[in-house]
């Protein structure tokens, strides 16, 4: 795809008028590779009201790459995407872009394309992404095991009814625990090594938590089930749900909204959000021990 961010995130810094407070940069390896992982941080008006986190971090957005300047893009871009959902999802435009169906920024991307298109194939694959792992943990669609590219990492294909996209969950076992990656792609493959980055993320704060004894606790509920499926117990349950046959009826893809949130961040990048109706609202459920987060 062709990013127009090194122009169109020119003057996106604070000191220069723009949303975004800093970048953060460091090193991380994704399954042996070396990578750079950037952390992009809202100025803290824009933030508000977004969840707390202290294992995950306080990031507005991460992006992973071999090239620091497009690991920053990434991270800035994602930042922009959250600084339009804290606008928007709970304001008197919310019900327009779907909020009212699914109050969660499922389905959300944002890319400084030249087209709005680009933007657009994005947030429609982090869409079935959701709808695929939501549908699937609530008995609604099958998964298989198949052929993995990463020696000592589980490569698990949802069986969704979407059409056209793969979705994947990798997931590795460590003396740390077990961490899981998710994502969806054009292709298996495609899929599978946007997988592989998430898996990488993971693993590294599932890590650093377990190094750190019980100093550290969850702070909401999306990050007390990641720990809770990092563990024996939690991965139990995955494999049970895995080796299951669906028990309920599949749903169908209804989109309720697939446009632009056009706003103040439109400067800078297109958010664009594909709201797809989920089968249940049970991932939002706070007691819920539900594969997502």
């Amino acid at each position: 795809m062709l990013s127009l961010a090194s122009m169109r995130y020119r003057d996106v810094f604070a000191d220069d008028g723009g949303p975004i407070e800093r970048v953060l940069t460091g090193d991380c390896a994704v399954l042996g590779h070396k990578q750079k992982q950037a952390n992009a941080f809202l100025r803290p008006e824009l933030s508000a009201g977004k969840p707390s986190h202290a294992i995950y971090g306080q990031a507005d957005g991460t992006g992973s790459a071999e090239s620091p300047s497009i690991a920053c893009h990434m991270a800035i871009s994602e930042a922009l995407e959250r600084w339009a959902f804290l606008a928007t999802h709970r304001s008197k435009e919310g019900d327009r872009y779907g909020f009212n169906v699914d109050r969660s920024s499922n389905g959300m991307a944002a890319f400084p394309g030249l087209f709005r298109a680009q933007a657009a194939r994005r947030a429609r694959m982090e869409a079935l992404e959701r709808y695929a792992l939501i549908s699937w943990w609530d008995g609604r669609f099958a998964a298989e095991l198949v052929a993995s590219p990463f020696p000592g990492v589980d490569v698990v294909r949802i069986q969704h009814n979407a059409g056209r996209g793969e979705v994947v969950i990798l997931v590795q076992k460590s003396r740390a625990g077990v961490a899981y990656g998710h994502a969806a792609g054009a292709t298996l493959t495609s899929a599978t090594f946007k997988a592989a980055v998430e898996l990488a993320r993971a693993d590294f704060v599932i890590t650093s938590h377990r190094a750190k004894g019980a100093i550290v606790q969850a702070a909401n509920y999306l990050e007390r089930r990641a720990l809770h499926f990092s563990t024996d117990a939690g991965h139990d349950q995955f494999l049970t749900k895995l080796y299951s046959r669906p028990s309920r009826p599949a749903p169908s893809w209804r989109p309720v909204f697939d446009g632009e949130i056009a706003g103040p961040w439109s400067r800078w990048t297109t958010v664009w959000r594909c709201a797809v109706a989920m089968p249940t609202n049970d991932f939002l459920e706070p007691e819920a021990d539900f594969f997502f987060w």
